[in-house]
């Protein structure tokens, strides 16, 4: 967790709190924007992160939105040059390969211990849930709302795994993994990519609920791959 600290930019502390009722400081609210905004495809490879417009569109102090851009750039996320400011990082073909073969591993982890606790309680409903949202958004929907579906699923399966330093690593890789897929189905077929996507999903979710370790790894293990590939086939100046 970013750790808060007094802003002192001449602005009043922004105070909010997340879903578990945890006060945010300036600096993590503007953290929790910047790395939503990325995912969702908001801020791209190499913008410049205008800090005017920030300080106004999330509502903190100039000082707490540096402290922002010095804990993403240690995270990746983000550049900072000196005289030039923040921008979001560029990414190159191999990078991105490199965090979907991350990805493949620790999403195979998440997925087989989700089979091993899908017993639990409350766990195969909200699976269930995750699933019939995506596929009922699966026809109709806009190519943001099938990605948000799809994070909602892998985060699911997160939450069923119940290892909190894996949803860790797993949730800041799919910030940019994520924000790779969005770019790709807003270039090369949404309607195909989210359909490939379901029926990838739909074998992950039966394997997990039939309680089958090793094939909820390998229908997730899979999926990973399939997506990675589809964001790899891009143009160089395009995926990353």
């Amino acid at each position: 967790m970013v750790q808060g600290s007094t802003d002192h930019s001449g602005q009043a502390e922004s105070w909010r709190t997340d879903s578990s009722g945890n006060r945010l400081t300036g600096t993590q609210l503007a953290v929790a924007a910047l790395r939503e905004g990325i995912r969702k495809g908001r801020y791209v490879p190499g913008q410049r992160l205008v800090e005017t417009d920030l300080v106004t569109e999330i509502g903190v102090g100039r000082n707490s939105l540096r402290e922002a851009f010095a804990y993403l750039a240690s995270e990746g996320l983000v550049q900072v040059e000196p005289h030039r400011g923040a921008s979001i990082r560029r990414r190159t073909h191999t990078e991105v390969a490199q965090l979907y073969d991350l990805s493949e591993v620790l999403e195979g982890l998440a997925a087989r211990l989700a089979a091993i606790n899908i017993t639990q309680p409350g766990n195969a409903e909200s699976l269930t849930a995750a699933i019939d949202r995506e596929h009922r958004d699966a026809a109709g929907g806009s190519a943001n709302q099938r990605i948000d579906d799809a994070a909602r699923l892998h985060e699911t399966i997160l939450a069923i795994a119940d290892n909190p330093r894996l949803t860790e690593l797993v949730t800041n890789l799919h910030i940019l993994t994520f924000s790779f897929q969005l770019r790709h189905t807003r270039l090369d077929g949404a309607q195909d990519l989210g359909e490939t996507s379901l029926a990838e999903h739909l074998a992950v979710v039966e394997a997990i609920r039939q309680a089958d370790p090793q094939q909820a790894e390998i229908a997730m293990r899979t999926h990973i791959r399939s997506a990675k590939e589809q964001v790899t086939a891009l143009p160089k100046d395009a995926s990353g």
